[in-house]
């Protein structure tokens, strides 16, 4: 990951690692899925696939994607509490059992920057609604990819550790865990020095951001 250089920033509550220039690996047909089309069902012309493709660059281009995890400790106190090594707690039934053997949490976020979301409402302002429509999946699933390349370098470094992450991540909004729980990880993780703010409703601008969270524990989770 030579151009993805690996920074830190230190934080009296979290010591935060940063990925740079991310051009994450992605599945397309996750795109067709957010865009309601079934690859395996719908036959789809080939000029058709060349105007997705086309999209799917753009998207690509104007992605500016910075990438960031923390790793705390945490105390699960099933049925739905989870504590967090800085004294904040999380809640949620279904996010208490994903971490029920793990004793420590990989909190990450990443945010795909001002520029797609200038792609996108020029697009709208045009009259390209359809192709802003396509933007704007390609760009959630392009982003969210960033995600997994959190996941994949962090499961590298606790193998030294004899630990290993969850399969699964949890964001705000999933389940019972709330949108409003989006403030916790939002703090945490200093979002705002990335450029990334909240509003009233815990959504987070430039509106392609995510944050999520994920258990560590031994080989048995």
């Amino acid at each position: 990951m030579e151009q993805n250089a690996i920074e830190r920033k230190n934080h009296a509550l979290t010591n935060i690692r940063v990925m740079k220039n991310l051009k994450p690996v992605y599945d397309k047909s996750l795109i067709y899925t957010r865009l309601g089309y079934d690859k395996k069902r719908t036959e789809l012309s080939s000029d058709f696939v060349k105007a997705m493709e086309r999209l799917f660059a753009a998207t690509e281009r104007a992605l500016e994607i910075t990438a960031a995890y923390s790793i705390t400790g945490i105390l699960v106190e099933k049925p739905y509490r989870v504590a967090l090594e800085n004294g904040r707690v999380l809640s949620g039934i279904k996010l208490a059992g994903l971490l029920e053997n793990c004793d420590e949490a990989l909190i990450m976020m990443a945010t795909g920057g001002e520029r797609i979301m200038e792609l996108i409402r020029s697009l709208q302002a045009e009259g390209k609604l359809s192709e802003a429509v396509v933007v704007d999946a390609a760009a959630s699933e392009i982003t969210d990819a960033a995600l997994d390349m959190v996941m994949a370098v962090v499961s590298q470094q606790l193998l030294s550790r004899g630990k290993m992450l969850t399969k699964l991540r949890f964001s705000p909004g999933y389940g019972d865990f709330d949108i409003e729980q989006q403030k916790i990880l939002y703090e945490v993780m200093r979002a705002e020095s990335f450029g990334i703010k909240m509003n009233e409703a815990c959504l987070l601008i430039p509106e392609k951001s995510v944050l999520a969270i994920a258990g560590i524990g031994s080989s048995s989770i």
